[in-house]
């Protein structure tokens, strides 16, 4: 039996299920984040050629967010450097948010990545706020690890059943 992998966000007016497609992101998808966004996706961080960048797009091609990853400096995971929601759908942009179910979805995409490269599905990234660093400790089992420096970013990682409980949300 073979399963379907199918990424998706809810829409929040309607409850709806949007299917999403996470494709290699072309460089007029990040000039879109020349305005209105949280991060301007052009920059020169961004722009690093070791950072794997996707795009994740409804149908209608609509661009829902932006995700970065790259292989951690151990080898032993993909490190999640970054993943910015649509600005109408980013919590710290908007009060209403268009769709929910995107930072899932796009650690879930690490998550694959992680898989295809070998690394079993370890995926680790940093926590943008207190915030998120709660609810994705609480929400995904994400586990705090190692700070290298102090009061920088909060890294978590995610591996094993905290992994493959966000990933198999994705499969059928």
């Amino acid at each position: 039996m073979s399963m379907l992998l199918q990424y998706f966000v809810t829409e929040n007016k309607t409850g709806a299920c949007i299917p999403v497609e996470i494709t290699p992101a072309t460089q007029s998808d990040l000039l879109v984040t020349k305005s209105g966004w949280q991060s301007d996706w052009t920059s020169d961080f961004i722009r690093d050629s070791q950072l794997e960048k996707r795009v994740a797009k409804a149908a209608s091609g609509e661009i829902i967010a932006l995700g970065a990853y790259r292989e951690d400096q151990n080898g032993i995971s993909i490190f999640i450097v970054n993943m910015e929601a649509h600005p109408q759908s980013n919590p710290t942009l908007t009060d209403q948010r268009k769709y929910t179910g995107i930072g899932r979805m796009m650690i879930a995409y690490g998550i694959q990545l992680s898989i295809d490269s070998g690394h079993g599905g370890v995926v680790t990234f940093a926590a943008k706020t207190d915030e998120l660093y709660e609810h994705y400790i609480q929400d995904f089992h994400a586990v705090p690890i190692f700070q290298p420096l102090p009061g920088g970013p909060k890294l978590l990682m995610l591996a094993d059943e905290g992994a493959q409980e966000i990933f198999s949300t994705y499969l059928s």
